[in-house]
């Protein structure tokens, strides 16, 4: 089994109601599925998926990344503010 701690910050943690998700998975998954499989299970980041930027381990990455087990995975939602 692969675990994946995703970490929900601004409009997905209110949406989803927690800050975080541990997702279990029997095989490894790029980003994109990940994106994919949490959209599938959450109308709250459905809505929000073209939007969604994903962070790896405390850095930005692109959808096509390789997760491996034990990846913490914060979903990134555009911010605004002045």
């Amino acid at each position: 089994m692969i675990t994946f701690k995703i970490l929900l910050f601004s409009i997905l943690k209110e949406k989803v109601g927690q800050d975080t998700i541990e997702l279990k998975v029997a095989s490894s998954l790029t980003g994109e599925q990940l994106l994919d499989k949490l959209s599938s299970d959450y109308d709250s980041i459905h809505s929000f998926r073209s939007v969604i930027r994903l962070a790896v381990n405390e850095s930005y990455v692109h959808e096509s990344i390789e997760l491996t087990n034990g990846d913490e995975v914060a979903l990134i939602t555009p911010v605004s503010g002045g």
